[in-house]
């Protein structure tokens, strides 16, 4: 009975020391000055509330039991689970997909003269990790005299907001480092953002990119970037690719405060040092437990740009927070297996 025994502690614990703070803000508040505090019937508040919690819990966490179990025996094992979580977040973006291979030719024929490559793909797309609701990045690479990087930007920027033209364009904004287009598709806003940088010619690919001032008080900057070398440094097989999925999985149901890029940082960490089970519930288990165990510690720094530093994009706080729920997934699951629709609760609505 793992959440009704659960709920029974945390609603007995709850209620009973809820229920002997007022009795004792009653007691000390009693307009009777020769009253005594009484002790006893402090204690028997306590017992009163934790009893009442206690059997609320009870009957909540039995309930709950019940469904997980329910939910748990249609898919039968914790692999299965995973697995279906993964169809369930399945990237079918064929329709967005064919709308950023039209966005990218026009871009193309727009800036072809003042292009230093033709416009790619990059992002999860381009590595092969993204999941459902995953954007899709184009990279523009103007020629290293083409102006200045605010040019750059400001060039794609005014294109898309004053001559592009698309019927299922909904609407168009400036972001940190893109322009972001929402197209409705099927009844859903799908996004595509446009990436300009400029060429540095040093014979590494290297570019920069305009940093678009975001608050009152910033100001726009510039980065250094290369996303060829982002992408060989972030490869992973067909194995690896299906734990990045699922990791994504796991932080877009638990909201948890972590960029998809230091995410596949330390799964490719993780990857380094841990042979990767087939067994898919093995596998997530020993990642996430590198998770737990590194986080804290591990500095990532971006191979494009050694003052990029992935790492310093979570507070130390985050990083214990994240730490802890890792080990706590671990520890919920072994104990009880129906524990992993917590943690990837999105097929319960469905079951």
């Amino acid at each position: 009975m793992n959440k009704a025994k659960k709920y029974a502690q945390t609603g007995a614990i709850v209620c009973g020391v809820g229920n002997a703070i007022i009795n004792a803000i009653n007691q000390l508040n009693s307009k009777d000055p020769k009253k005594k505090f009484d002790w006893g019937q402090l204690a028997f508040a306590a017992t009163k509330g934790a009893v009442f919690g206690g059997s609320g819990g009870f009957v909540l966490g039995s309930i709950r039991d019940k469904k997980m179990t329910q939910v748990f025996s249609k898919f039968g094992s914790v692999p299965n689970y995973l697995h279906k979580s993964l169809h369930y977040y399945k990237d079918d973006n064929t329709l967005l997909l064919d709308k950023a291979e039209q966005v990218k030719a026009k871009l193309n024929q727009k800036f072809k003269s003042d292009l230093a490559i033709t416009p790619k793909f990059h992002g999860s797309i381009a590595k092969g990790t993204s999941i459902y609701g995953s954007d899709i990045d184009i990279q523009l690479q103007f020629k290293k005299d083409f102006g200045t990087l605010a040019d750059v930007y400001y060039k794609v920027s005014d294109y898309v907001f004053d001559e592009f033209k698309d019927v299922r364009l909904e609407s168009v904004r400036e972001q940190k480092h893109s322009i972001g287009l929402e197209f409705k598709i099927k009844d859903e806003l799908k996004r595509i953002d446009i990436v300009p940088t400029r060429q540095i010619d040093n014979g590494s690919n290297d570019t920069c990119l305009f940093v678009n001032k975001t608050g009152f008080f910033e100001k726009p900057t510039y980065k250094k970037t290369n996303a060829q070398k982002q992408l060989s440094f972030l490869n992973f097989n067909y194995r690896e690719k299906r734990i990045v999925r699922l990791l994504k999985v796991w932080k877009t149901e638990n909201n948890l405060k972590i960029k998809s890029i230091h995410l596949e940082w330390l799964a490719k960490k993780a990857f380094q040092q841990i042979a990767i089970s087939n067994n898919i519930e093995k596998a997530l288990k020993d990642v996430t437990h590198f998770i737990a165990s590194n986080i804290e510690y591990l500095r990532i720094v971006d191979p494009a740009n050694s003052n990029n530093i992935i790492s310093d994009t979570l507070s130390n706080e985050d990083k214990s927070t994240i730490s802890r729920f890792c080990f706590k997934m671990i520890n919920d699951i072994t104990k009880d297996k129906r524990n992993i629709i917590d943690y990837f609760p999105s097929l319960e609505s469905v079951a």
